[in-house]
């Protein structure tokens, strides 16, 4: 399930360059104006089912600013899925009561228009687009373990063999456990996934500072077109939760590539 979000903001609206931190603030807060409990389930349970959220898109003439894309309507396009429909109407009746009072980075929300859209009826072999990371840690001697954003294609400093098929191993266990979360079962069938963009286009973003250190901690995201297979129950589940990780926080937004693409 999957809604359509136009948002009128007060301008001059900003869309920051690093969104994925005042984005899922601002969503978490919404689901917390429409259903509290909710929103604690989500901000800390991390065996809970979530939601995936698209980037931030502006309506109208952008200029580009120090801080971000200043949008000149104040007007921006956000898409919200998840597989449970108590998160999206948590999200719908948070938005009616919280026009005035929820903000981006201080910018108030001064209207919305709500739209439900169709889940395509097959996902498999389709070609489909998203903006999604994959990290894991691996020991990197004698520094102990490393954080390491792996590339669908591969990079030239990586630490893996074969980066790439690591990079499909995590994703197919990501899948899983969103499968288990919301089926309450494993999945038993096959998986595969392939990317057509040769060369992806990566966007590091800042994701917040390490409690201990205080370091920032960044994800690196890559932009590409892929194919995927596998039953259509499993493959949803992809489509509804996101592909990859930090799915809350503008990341992993499965998308037709047509219908992305397509003029308006």
């Amino acid at each position: 399930m999957r809604l359509e979000l136009l948002l009128r903001f007060e301008e001059p609206f900003i869309i920051p360059y690093n969104y994925p931190r005042p984005l899922y603030s601002f969503i978490i807060h919404t689901i917390e104006f429409g259903d509290p409990r909710i929103a604690r389930r989500i901000h800390n349970n991390k065996k809970d089912i979530k939601f995936v959220a698209s980037t931030i898109r502006p309506v109208g003439k952008v200029r580009k600013t120090e801080n971000g894309l200043l949008v000149e309507s104040g007007k921006v396009k956000l898409l919200v899925g998840s597989p449970a429909w108590p998160v999206l109407e948590a999200l719908i009746n948070g938005l009616a009561l919280g026009v005035g009072r929820l903000h981006i980075l201080g910018m108030k929300l001064l209207d919305v228009d709500i739209k439900h859209t169709k889940t395509p009826r097959r996902l498999a072999g389709r070609k489909l687009t998203t903006l999604s990371p994959v990290n894991v840690y691996h020991n990197n001697p004698p520094n102990g373990f490393k954080q390491w954003d792996l590339s669908p294609v591969g990079q030239r400093n990586s630490p893996f063999e074969n980066e790439p098929e690591v990079w499909k191993e995590l994703v197919f266990e990501n899948l899983k456990s969103k499968y288990l979360m919301v089926y309450g079962k494993p999945y038993e069938g096959d998986f595969e996934i392939k990317v057509l963009s040769r060369m992806p286009k990566s966007k590091r973003f800042f994701m917040k500072r390490d409690e201990k250190t205080g370091e920032p901690i960044y994800a690196r995201a890559w932009d590409f077109r892929f194919k995927m297979w596998g039953e259509e129950e499993f493959l949803r589940v992809a489509y509804d939760l996101g592909l990859g990780m930090r799915n809350p926080h503008g990341f992993g937004m499965v998308e037709v590539h047509d219908h992305r693409h397509t003029k308006k």
